[in-house]
Parts: structure tokens; sequence; C-alpha cells
């Protein structure tokens, strides 16, 4: 019977990893699998092996694992692997396959733009756009990164769409703001590419606050993308899509 993992990042905000509790109770009325559970790579729980042995204690003896994640990086490539290599020891006979995060897909842009609007952006408004993301070392995720805040400025014609990093990349969130605090336009949106609400949204708001005092430009924070309805649609591709992928591990427990 084929069971579908989800895994988020995990969060140690309880609103954060309950928000992605309630996101997948959503998407799981149009996914078409009967066994659908949800765990967490770090920080929050179930953890993956628990996840695991959920969908295996209803019956499952293939699963799809849908990262919950915004790009492909270190925990796509390594972390997450290395937890369900664990999980194919404890279940040798149990098939793997392993999905793809949100990425690049052009419902991404129309969430962030919906977030700028909701924040009172108009098209052909004198603004500028500070697209803020968690970072990375990971060059194709930052690489993804910038080809996002191309197409959001192609889909809004603002006029800049500067980015800026909370850990691991450059340049920072506050080198970032401090550049805006000096920008001629009369707003600039910061718009947070984040799934869920946590410290880090916390800490944002709180230096947009001071910066505001002495920035030439009105500066407004916009909502984090949560988990909204379109990205609902998302995830139903990644999960139909992910059990006509190879095989992550198979019975016999070769990597493939």
């Amino acid at each position: 019977m084929k069971a579908v993992l989800y895994v988020g990042h995990g969060t140690r905000v309880l609103k954060g990893s309950e928000q992605l509790k309630k996101f997948v109770e959503d998407a799981k009325k149009d996914i078409p699998y009967d066994i659908q559970e949800t765990c967490f790579l770090e920080l929050s729980e179930p953890d993956i092996m628990e996840g695991a042995a959920r969908c295996v204690e209803r019956g499952a003896d293939s699963i799809a694992v849908i990262p919950v994640l915004l790009l492909s990086a270190g925990h796509i490539k390594e972390d997450i692997p290395k937890e369900l290599e664990k999980v194919k020891k404890a279940y040798p006979k149990l098939t793997i396959q392993y999905g793809a995060p949100f990425g690049l897909h052009t419902k991404m842009i129309d969430v962030l733009q919906q977030r700028l609007e909701s924040k009172g952006w108009q098209k052909g408004e004198d603004a500028e756009i500070l697209l803020v993301g968690r970072g990375s070392s990971d060059s194709n995720a930052i690489s993804d990164f910038h080809e996002i805040a191309s197409l959001l400025q192609q889909r809004t014609a603002v006029v800049k769409v500067d980015t800026a990093f909370l850990a691991a990349a450059k340049p920072t969130f506050d080198e970032g703001l401090a550049n805006k605090t000096k920008s001629k336009a009369k707003s600039v949106y910061v718009l947070p590419y984040l799934l869920f609400t946590g410290l880090l949204m916390q800490e944002m708001e709180t230096k947009i606050e001071r910066a505001n005092q002495i920035s030439e430009s009105s500066l407004y924070l916009c909502d984090y993308l949560g988990y909204d309805k379109q990205l609902i649609e998302v995830l139903k591709e990644r999960a139909v899509e992910t059990f006509d992928q190879p095989f992550l591990f198979e019975k016999s427990g070769e990597n493939v």
C-alpha cells in the first residue's frame, strides 16, 4: 500500500509547526492516498523515523517522501536522505521514493505578488522590493533564489528587486536593510520567502521598526508565504509525481 510522508523543517515556535500540520491536513483532502503522515527534520515532533513508522504501522510498503521546503539545498540533498537511510535499515522491505521541494513553481510567484498586494503595493507604484531568504551554502539554492527574484521583478515591473539572506549567504538581511534605508523610492517592501512564522520573522519585524526611524523610504514588512491554498496544488503535484520517480531505496536496499 502506498503512503505519503510530508517532511517539514521544524521550528522552536509551536505556531510554526502547527501551521505546517494544518496545511498538510488541508492538502490531504485533495491527494489520493489513504495513508498520509507529517513529520519534521528537526526541532519539532514527530521526527522522520517516527513518521515512517506510523506509515508502516498503517500498512504501507511504499512511501513517497515529500519535503515541504522551498528550495533544494543541504536539508534536501543531505540531511533528509541520511534520515531515510536509517528508515531503510529499520524497514528493509520498505520502498522509498523521494520527491522535490516547491522549487521554481509559478504559483510561488503568484503567492509573493499576493503578499505584496495585501500590504498595499500597487503596480506602477514608486517602490522597490527586498526579497529575503533563509539562506544556504548551496550555490544552486542561491541561484534558484536569484531566479525567483528575477521572475518577481518581471511580474511586478518594479525598478529593483534586491535579495538578502538571514543566514549562510551574502548580502545579509542587515546589509540589505541598511541599503534600503538609503533608497530614493517612496516605498520599500520587505518580502520574506519563508513558509512559516518563527523567530526569524520576529527579528525582522523588530529591525524594520528601527530602520523606519532613519529610512528615507517607508519600509513595509510583508507576511511570510504561509501555507497558502495555492501551495496545496503544488504539494499535490509533488506527491503524485513522486510515485513516478526512480526509487531512492528499493526493497533490495540498494540506492538507485
